[in-house]
């Protein structure tokens, strides 16, 4: 028990000692791209790192380990690769321009990096330029940097300038995020300018400036839009912000409509209009597309069409994130990709490359789906999961951890002792990977399913395997040693203990056991029932142990036969098991020992070529019958190569007659019978001494080129080849050489230098052993052949126009070297005026020189010196600035006043060197230059400058001069101005006022005197007021043209008899001059302007008015006041007019008096001075107060029957006042009134009833007012008749009425019987 419990304690101590505790990261997993300038070089730091410590090593995308090529390419021990700066000539695309990447590693894996592309950038000559352009005022400009395609991927805008100075972006100007210059609300002076762009290469720094253009800016027409700019694709990674550029030209200003996909876009939230297109925030695979932005206006359409592509950055996941597993397991792993299709997906283990093989598979559309079978312990380590699409990438990885996963015992059943029909579980609980096999025996025989034992077993949440061994009903014979054995693929483990079961004890039947000597060999007792005493072994009724070889385990029954032999250890064993103390029972066992061949050793002498081999193999020990058979290398001897075998009883000899080459091998002799099979082993080496097959011979090698060095030997053993070097012409003092991955031995012994630089040239010497015979060697000497290489020459350079220019470039390389120049392009040859060619060599260089004679500013540009020779080409290239005295500014006037004149101007070509300032000169034009007035050193950021101190309306020459560091340009184009008019100094002369009437007075004046006129007098102005106390104090102005030295003017529609002042003024197009001193005068008198006011009239009896009014202004008197008129009149029933009388008072009122009762006069008042009656008043109306009435001017009455009489009358000729009722009297006899009958006021008859018959009757009428009753008609008198004759009560009369109008003539008749009517005309 004790053994198998320290085995199960060792087997815990295995598990928990395989942690891990170690990792692999990335610290910059992005990096996919290195750009930089062949003349700085560049540092990349390995993306990955980890814990503990990890090697870094570089490698090309071909999966070729990079190497250091001194001064060009070199790996930093910290894992940085360095390229160098390099003239063009050194240009590798292997080094320059091409894909690495690298690795990190350490003990828990190895990991690549993602692929990075690492590109140099040459210095090559461009320009950037502006093109001028149009627009309309009040629309948009657009200016853009034109950049050559060869390098804009390079170059940035920087800045934009008009004329010097710097733009930045504001309100009207603004840069664009792709370097175009919006001009917004385009005003005419900013044609005035000019504009151009500053450039930055991103890698060499170079800046450029562009040429100047122009902006020429006419007035608003009306025009269809055109594009100003534009698009036709964008490029953006999600989540970025991108601006998708549409701007047109057109008049009406166009509005802008944009489509996406042909639907109309809306523009909310991530979508926005601006001045230069559509901004998109944010960007998302879902906005790539068809965008259109569709211009208009009345005159037309335009459109930009453009697609955008939005890309989701490749993102690699792979799941699981942690992987630990176990040898022999299976691991799945699968890598899902986000941001693109169709990618190509590849699998690494430990940096290198995944194929399907016997226990990899790779399934899925993609290939994202990675399966492995049967993992072994190297399968562990850093799993990545690579996606690349054009020229994108992206990885992911996780580490495998693999366990021992060899079966475990965790815990299993322990000996007891049960009793009879007891029942007995006995578990073993197992981890392993993969998940283990458990099996049970007891004493050594399998336990199958059924009978008495039920077997069954689960797997727990942690993995393990449970494996449970059930007997219901224990009997006695189911004591015993019982085992579970776990297996897997990784191994196996088993576990047992003895179960006892109480009863009579026996011992189950043995089998014979066959012994090999020399080997241990174990024979068991197996004893069934409990209790006994004790178990012991016999031989030959000897108790064993009795030798050291022999080891009983009396408490297991067991016994050890170690290193068995057949003399002694053959025969009959018998075990002896005491039950009781004086009982016990035993078994026998017959152990057979075999015995092994065993050879005796031999080995092969040393052999040359065609020599005879004898070599024989004995077996001197070993059970017959034995059987000897040979191989080489492992396999059956072929007939083929002249072997004879001869075996004679344990005896096998091999003979040889002719040694060759093929003979070489390994050959085993194989002893075989019933207890083993054994072998020896020897080698057969045929020696042959190293001679060469190619030997080394100087060679030429090309600088950055590779070269190999061709040594090959050949013997056996295969010779060893070791190369020496000498660096140098020189005695050769050869030293080994340091093998790298520059330089490496190939297979053949050839030596490989993979980029030679100068320092390889020398002497090397190719060393051939191999222990056989003397070593041979070689040497040879290799020249290093240098292409020409441009070693010096300046960037950039500068020449003053019209002297003389030198440049010189330095070449390097095998002779010999050709240098040619050229500009821009185009070959320079002696037939070229002004260019001069020179070269001369100065030891190993030689050196040629351009002479130019004399520079002009053409020559301003890009030259470049290429070196030639049969080996390389470099090339050279110098920017030449030929400097000279700026062109003169083109001036024009920005404004012109009475005494100061403003330019502005517009600066030329620069002469390629800074405006350092300006010359103004001003003159007279009829002076001479000499004379002028001169502002210098005006400063260069300024385009405009006013000079002061002009006279007015007087004629000056302008002109200017520009300067730089070289000297003073040009004078400018001449201007000639005249400055404007300013305003007279002086006033009008002899100003003389006359009135000449009431509201007129007359103005004469002569012009102010000539100096202080200020130019052509054009006209004057009149200024008067009131002069009088409250009058108004602001003048009142005239402006009138000028007629000539002396003027006359007549003030008209003044205030009559006012007194006025007044001041006169002289003007010109500049202005108006100085007043002349106010002179005062009065306008002469007149009738008021206005009638009295407040005018009111109350009537005080039926025959007076009583009327007040309102005295008038001064200012309404227009004189002074003689007195007031009252003018009157009646107005009549009748529509006529009464006498108009007037009646003149000098005081606010009047009473009039005898006037008509009740009737309705109109009254006027004016006022009047010594100029005659003013103006009247507005008619007012009063009516006298009302007095009884007159008597009625008729009154008819007839009889209508025997007791009634109809009564007519006419109204009063003078009523008086209202008439409000009428009142007839009837008296019988008369003056004794009877009755009294009321008729309204407009009746006029009226029906007496209930009179008696033939009686006389006395009627008369009285009118009524408010006053009272009037005076009675007349009286009448009327008798009622029976049969009454016909009478008319209507009163005769004239009747006017309007043409065309209806008339009512009435005709009231009374008798009896009723009268007819009859109507008669003109009768």
């Amino acid at each position: 028990m004790w053994i198998l419990a320290l085995s199960l304690f060792q087997s815990f101590a295995n598990v928990f000692g395989e942690e891990p505790h170690s990792s692999l990261y990335f610290v910059n997993a992005s990096l996919q791209e290195v750009v930089f300038a062949s003349t700085s070089g560049t540092l990349v730091p390995c993306p990955a790192a980890g814990i503990p410590p990890v090697t870094l090593r570089w490698y090309l995308a071909t999966g070729e380990e990079i190497y250091d090529v001194p001064g060009i390419r070199h790996v930093h021990p910290n894992g940085t690769l360095q390229i160098f700066p390099f003239p063009p000539s050194s240009f590798s695309t292997l080094i320059h321009d091409n894909t690495y990447y690298c690795t990190a590693e350490n003990p828990s894996g190895k990991i690549r990096s993602q692929d990075v592309h690492i590109k140099a950038v040459l210095r090559e000559p461009y320009t950037v330029r502006v093109e001028d352009q149009k627009t309309m005022r009040g629309n948009v400009a657009v200016f853009k940097c034109i950049i050559p395609s060869s390098v804009e991927a390079y170059i940035t805008v920087v800045s934009w300038e008009k004329d010097t100075v710097s733009l930045v972006s504001g309100s009207r100007f603004l840069i664009t995020s792709t370097g175009a210059l919006y001009i917004k609300d385009v005003q005419n002076e900013d044609g005035l300018y000019n504009y151009r762009c500053v450039t930055r290469h991103r890698y060499t720094g170079e800046t450029r400036q562009s040429n100047s253009a122009r902006l020429f800016v006419s007035d608003p027409a009306n025009s269809a839009p055109s594009i100003l700019d534009g698009f036709d694709h964008r490029k953006a990674m999600a989540g970025q912000r991108v601006e998708l550029p549409c701007k047109a030209l057109g008049h009406p200003e166009p509005d802008y409509r944009w489509l996406k996909d042909n639907m109309p876009l809306e523009l909310s939230g991530r979508f926005q209009k601006t001045v230069t297109g559509l901004l998109i925030e944010n960007t998302r695979p879902s906005d790539s597309g068809s965008y259109v932005c569709e211009v208009s206006n009345r005159y037309g359409t335009a459109k930009v069409i453009g697609r955008l592509y939005v890309k989701q950055p490749l993102k690699a996941t792979i799941s699981p994130r942690k992987v630990k597993s176990s040898v022999g397991s299976q691991v799945s792993l699968s890598c899902s990709v986000t941001g693109t299709e169709d990618q190509e997906l590849s699998w690494y283990r430990n940096g290198e490359i995944l194929n399907p093989g016997k226990n990899v598979r790779i399934t899925g559309i993609n290939r994202e789906n990675l399966i492995m079978d049967h993992m072994v312990k190297s399968d562990g380590g850093a799993y990545q999961c690579f996606v690349r699409k054009d020229e994108l990438s992206a990885q992911d990885y996780v580490q495998v951890v693999l366990e021992d996963g060899t079966p475990k015992i965790i815990s299993a059943f322990s000996e007891k002792v049960v009793s009879p029909a007891e029942p007995v579980s006995l578990m073993c609980n197992v981890k392993g990977t993969p998940l283990p096999t458990i099996t049970w025996t007891l004493d050594d025989d399998p336990i199958l399913k059924g009978g008495g034992h039920r077997i069954s077993q689960m797997i727990t949440s942690e993995g393990n395997v449970v494996s449970y061994l059930n007997i219901s009903s224990s009997q006695v014979r189911d004591g015993g040693v019982y085992r579970c054995t776990a297996n897997n693929s990784a191994g196996v483990v088993l576990y047992q203990a003895r179960i006892n079961v109480r009863g009579p004890a026996s011992i189950r039947p043995m089998k014979n056991i066959t012994a090999i000597a020399g080997r241990d060999t174990y024979i068991h007792c197996r004893v069934i029932g409990y209790p006994y005493y004790s178990i012991k072994w016999y031989k030959n009724s000897n108790l064993l142990p009795f030798n050291h070889r022999q080891v009983a385990f009396e408490n297991n029954g067991t016994l050890k036969l170690s290193d068995v032999q057949k003399e002694v250890d053959e025969g009959e064993y018998t075990c002896n098991v005491l039950v009781q103390p004086q009982l016990s029972t035993s078994q026998s066992v017959h152990v057979t020992v075999k015995v092994p061949p065993f050879i005796q050793p031999f080995e092969f002498p040393r052999f040359s070529i065609g020599q005879r081999v004898f070599i024989p193999c004995v077996v001197v020990s070993g059970d017959l019958p034995i059987t000897i058979t040979w191989q080489k290398d492992g396999r059956p001897i072929p007939a083929s190569l002249g072997v004879t075998i001869d075996n004679i009883d344990f005896t096998s000899s091999l003979r040889i007659s002719n040694l060759s080459l093929l003979h070489n091998g390994n050959y085993t002799c194989i002893a075989r019978n019933e207890a083993a099979a054994v072998e020896h082993q020897s080698q057969l080496i045929v020696r042959v001494p190293p001679k060469f097959v190619v030997q080394p011979r100087d060679q030429d090698g090309i600088y950055g080129k590779a070269v190999i060095l061709n040594c090959s030997a050949e013997g056996y053993p295969v010779p060893t080849i070791v190369w020496k070097f000498s660096k140098g012409a020189g005695v050769p003092q050869f030293q080994p050489i340091a093998l790298n991955g520059r330089i490496q031995v190939l297979s053949n012994g050839s030596l490989l230098i993979k980029h030679v630089v100068e320092e390889d040239s020398g002497y090397y010497l190719c060393k051939v052993s191999n222990d056989v015979g003397a070593d041979v060697s070689k040497s040879m000497y290799l020249t290093v052949k240098i292409p020409a290489m441009i070693t010096s020459y300046p960037n950039t350079t500068l020449a003053t126009q019209g002297q003389k220019k030198e440049m010189s470039c330095t070449a390097h390389g095998e002779k010999p070297i050709i240098v040619r120049w050229e500009k821009e392009d185009r070959i320079i040859n002696p037939e070229m005026a002004r260019y001069l060619v020179s070269t001369k060599e100065v030891g190993e260089e030689v050196i040629s020189t351009l002479q130019i004679l004399p520079t002009v500013r053409e020559d301003s540009g890009f030259f470049s010196c290429h070196a030639i020779n049969s080996y390389g080409e470099d090339r050279g290239i110098i920017q030449l600035t030929v400097q000279e005295p700026p062109d003169p500014p083109e001036i024009e006037i920005k404004d012109v006043k009475a005494r100061t004149i403003t330019l502005r101007w517009t600066m030329g070509f620069d002469g390629n060197s800074p405006i350092t300032g300006y010359d103004i000169e001003c003159k007279n034009k009829s002076d001479s230059w000499d004379s002028a007035q001169r502002t210098k050193d005006v400063s260069p950021q300024l385009n405009s400058a006013t000079i002061i101190d002009i006279h007015p309306s007087s004629t000056y020459s302008i002109r200017m001069y520009a300067k730089n560091r070289i000297g003073k340009s040009e004078p400018s184009n001449e201007l000639t101005i005249t400055a404007d008019e300013a305003a007279p100094d002086g006033p009008p002369q002899e100003v003389h006022l006359e009135p000449i009437s009431s509201q007129s007075i007359r103005v004469t004046w002569k012009a102010p005197k000539k100096h202080l006129q200020n130019g052509i007098i054009r006209g004057y102005q009149i200024g008067y007021r009131e002069y009088s106390t409250g009058g108004n104090f602001q003048f009142n102005i005239i402006s009138i043209d000028t007629t000539g030295d002396s003027e006359v003017y007549t003030l008209d529609n003044l205030n009559k008899f006012t007194q006025y002042g007044l001041v006169v003024q002289a003007c010109n197009r500049a202005g108006t001059g100085p007043s002349s001193q106010e002179i005062i005068t009065t306008t002469l008198e007149d009738v008021p302007s206005y009638p009295p006011e407040n005018v009111q009239a109350i009537a005080t009896s039926p025959e007076s008015i009583s009327i007040s009014w309102s005295t008038l202004s001064k200012d309404a008197l227009n004189g002074i006041l003689q007195g007031f008129r009252v003018i009157y009149w009646a107005n009549l029933m009748d529509g006529e007019l009464g006498e108009i009388k007037n009646v003149t008072t000098t005081q606010p009122s009047l009473e009039l008096d005898g006037l008509e009762k009740y009737t309705n006069y109109s009254i006027q008042v004016l006022a009047f001075t010594r100029a005659g009656d003013g103006v009247r008043s507005e008619q007012i109306f009063t009516r006298t107060k009302e007095d009884v009435p007159g008597p009625p001017a008729g009154v008819k009455a007839a009889a209508a029957s025997a007791s009634m009489v109809f009564v007519s009358w006419l109204p009063p000729l003078k009523l008086n006042g209202i008439i409000r009722k009428y009142t007839v009297f009837c008296s019988h006899p008369y003056p004794t009134v009877i009755s009294e009958f009321e008729a309204s006021p407009d009746s006029f008859s009226y029906r007496i009833p209930n009179l008696s018959r033939n009686r006389q009757y006395s009627v008369w009428v009285v009118a009524v007012t408010s006053a009272g009753r009037g005076n009675s008609s007349e009286i009448i008198t009327v008798e009622p008749l029976a049969k009454a004759p016909a009478r008319i009560l209507t009163f005769s009369g004239t009747v006017t009425t309007p043409w065309m109008k209806d008339i009512v003539l009435p005709c009231k008749a009374v008798g009896d019987p009723s009268p007819a009517v009859k109507w008669m005309k003109d009768r």
